[in-house]
């Protein structure tokens, strides 16, 4: 893992490139082949609405979690994601921004595996949990697909194996897909339940 923070006004930001080594990428890219059949609309994944209530988010996704009956051993996806709380990146991320705390205090989250092709985004929103974290992974030869930050317009480029994690609050969105291919994010909704 190759972590970068960032700081664009307001908002810090991580960027991890290389985030899965290369075996665990691709046994997560197979098992992303596989789940391609799970995949389903955004009534299904919890989806963001806006003032006409119609759904933000035009890909398809599945949450992990669930499907494999929160059993991590049984999904690559599930047991690679959990680096995140790993003691050397907690360590950068807290170091650089006390925001990322809530990472080492979290006591749940869940991952919802997302698929985008051609002219499907995922409008500005925000996440409900306290730390976000979203794995790009490229597949075919597409333009666009960016993840932007429109408060702050910044777009971070969806290279390949790259991870951002950030606040959960703050405004994002997946730019639309052009072309001939697929945009896959993971996303980890890191947050702490009282009680």
């Amino acid at each position: 893992m190759d972590i970068t923070p960032k700081r664009f006004e307001n908002l810090s930001v991580l960027l991890i490139d290389n985030f899965f080594t290369s075996q665990e990428l691709q046994e997560v890219q197979k098992e992303i082949k596989d789940l391609n059949r799970f995949l389903s609309g955004a009534e299904t994944t919890s989806t963001a609405v806006d003032e006409n209530k119609k759904y933000k988010k035009t890909g398809t996704g599945v949450f992990l979690d669930p499907l494999y009956h929160k059993n991590r051993e049984a999904s690559a996806i599930l047991q690679a994601n959990r680096k995140l709380f790993s003691e050397e990146f907690v360590s950068v991320a807290e170091n650089f921004d006390s925001i990322f705390g809530f990472i080492r205090e979290s006591n749940q989250d869940t991952t919802l595996l997302n698929s985008y092709v051609e002219g499907q985004e995922y409008k500005a929103h925000v996440d409900t949990n306290r730390v976000s974290a979203v794995t790009f992974l490229r597949d075919g030869d597409f333009t666009g697909g960016g993840f932007r930050f429109p408060s702050q317009d910044i777009e971070i480029k969806t290279l390949h194996n790259r991870t951002v994690v950030f606040p959960s609050c703050v405004l994002h969105q997946a730019l639309p897909v052009c072309g001939n291919g697929t945009r896959v994010s993971i996303a980890q909704f890191i947050d702490r339940i009282n009680g």
